[in-house]
């Protein structure tokens, strides 16, 4: 590359298979295909997007009071070029060219590795993640100068990294690269000098000595390729309908208010069944037995939560509720909320091991045939009221403004703090470990906060020197999950990985960890209500 060259800024994609760039190209009547002669050895295509000129479409609100031609037309041009380097197809492209490329035929993360090759790990300026906590976020985050990932506030095991922006050690690509599945680079080039880029940047796409320096970044990654999502949506009904159910079941897939709900409803034709929870059995039996499910089924069917007037509270598409871990091509896989995840085999044996390790709270729990979890708890000091003391929903008011904090849901006299909640998918069950997270940080480093949990307490549970921090192992926080599934307590992955990550904070502050889990009444659970069908 050489000084007089024009600085141009590209954004490259790499072709997932050895396709024509027939197959590459979305059919458009408005493209005009060009071939072009790049170098002696390298011929491209370019395909170029006719512009149309239109007026803006916010010119309407104008309408009546100033003519649409005083505001003049506008038009976006588009181009994609199509280079062949080493037998792999590139698109580069210009404009609005991205809209041009045909969907699941590129490399994921093919920019990321890219530019995790190119940038040392302590000269990242941005960073895209998709946290998987409670709010399940999408955010982008900038810094002032360069910073490592640390400093960005990511969590390597709850952050999944989407797109970095940084400084590359080798000047041939610029003064600043970033990387999704696409890459953007603004270097000086001539034309012809642009398959020797290619072929730089297809030989860091193969490198994996980001792993060194970004070892994380592989663990866990979403999906974008829809034909493999294909192959294991029908892995997936292969498996329902086989009676291999042990990794797939169903539950509420978000965060909800279980003392308004009633039960869950799957509509179909005829009578409509109401039970107290999402199970996939009873899906199964709504849509004629597992022999009969399809994908249409998983997909398309409605799941419908009311309240104690029959009202909808909510409603959610059947694959919003699904939840599986399959094996698949020698991967692991995970489906949670609507989105499939490939996770390193490594990794999943890690987060199980430190999940096992945590022990399991000898309580002996009554089992679970209340309405609300309310409900469930004030039983449960009637039956001891002097073991345990009810906390919940006793707001705490700490950190100025209106900021709440619920201390727990039960408090025993021998120190065990209790927080108490229904199964559900991992969004819901993440606020579970976030709320005992919390409250056990503020509890263990904020004087104030204990004396306001003191203040709460019955006369016989009073904390006894609230201005004392805690000593060392003197409370312990129990998780305890209200679940009708069959055997010992059994989470998403996701929620494996949360519990994980929380009991490693809690036992940095002093706090001995435990969970548990309080079975459902068996006639409760499998007790169905029929009504018949009307619109919900």
């Amino acid at each position: 590359m050489t000084d007089s060259a024009r600085v141009q800024t590209l954004t490259i994609y790499l072709a997932r298979h050895s396709l024509s760039p027939s197959d590459l190209i979305k059919a458009s009547a408005r493209l005009a295909p060009y071939r072009l002669t790049v170098n002696e050895s390298t011929n491209g295509e370019l395909f170029i997007q006719q512009p149309e000129a239109n007026y803006p479409d916010w010119a309407e609100f104008f309408d009546g009071y100033i003519s649409a031609e005083a505001f003049g037309k506008n038009s976006s041009a588009g181009a994609a070029l199509l280079l062949n380097v080493r037998e792999k197809w590139f698109a580069v492209t210009f404009g609005t060219g991205r809209f041009l490329l045909t969907p699941d035929s590129w490399e994921d993360r093919f920019g990321l590795k890219v530019a995790l090759n190119c940038i040392p790990e302590d000269m990242l300026r941005s960073i895209d993640k998709h946290s998987l906590d409670q709010l399940l976020r999408h955010t982008r985050e900038q810094a002032s100068r360069d910073a490592t990932a640390r400093e960005f506030g990511f969590d390597i095991e709850q952050d999944l990294l989407r797109a970095v922006t940084g400084k590359p050690v080798d000047k041939a690509f610029g003064q600043r690269i970033s990387g999704s599945d696409s890459l953007h680079v603004t270097v000086p080039l001539h034309l012809n000098q642009l398959p020797e880029l290619l072929d730089s940047l297809y030989d860091r796409f193969k490198d994996t000595n980001y792993r060194t320096k970004f070892p994380w970044v592989d663990q866990i990654g979403e999906l974008t390729d829809s034909r493999l999502e294909g192959e294991l949506d029908d892995l997936l009904v292969t498996k329902i309908a086989s009676g291999q159910t042990g990794h797939i079941w169903m539950a509420v897939p978000e965060l909800i208010s279980w003392d308004r709900v009633s039960g869950f409803r799957f509509p179909s034709r005829g009578t409509s069944a109401q039970y107290p929870d999402i199970h996939l059995e009873h899906f199964l039996k709504a849509v004629g037995g597992p022999a009969l499910v399809k994908i249409e089924d998983l997909t398309r069917r409605r799941v419908v939560c009311v309240d104690h007037d029959g009202r909808k509270l909510h409603e959610w598409n059947a694959h919003k509720c699904r939840y599986a871990e399959i094996d698949h091509g020698g991967e692991s896989f995970l489906l949670s909320n609507g989105r499939w995840y490939k996770v390193k085999s490594d990794f999943v044996h890690e987060t199980n091991t430190a999940y096992a390790r945590i022990p399991d709270c000898e309580v002996g729990f009554p089992e679970f045939m209340d309405d609300s979890e309310g409900k469930y708890l004030e039983r449960m000091v009637k039956l001891d009221p002097e073991c345990f003391a009810l906390m919940d929903q006793k707001m705490i008011l700490h950190g100025g403004g209106h900021s709440q904090v619920e201390f727990c849901d039960l408090f025993a006299t021998n120190g065990d703090i209790f927080h108490v909640k229904r199964y559900g998918q991992s969004s819901a069950l993440s606020h579970l470990f976030a709320q005992g997270l919390v409250s056990g940080e503020l509890f263990q480093m904020d004087s104030a906060f204990r004396l306001k949990v003191k203040n709460e307490l019955p006369k016989s549970h009073k904390l006894q020197c609230p201005k004392d921090r805690p000593k060392q192992g003197q409370f312990r926080v129990v998780f305890a999950i209200i679940s009708d599934r069959a055997g010992e307590l059994r989470l998403p992955f996701f929620s494996r990985l949360n519990l994980k990550h929380a009991a490693r904070r809690l036992e940095a502050y002093g706090f001995r960890v435990a969970k548990a889990k309080i079975d459902v009444n068996e006639v409760f659970s499998k007790t169905a209500k029929f009504r018949s069908r009307g619109r919900t």
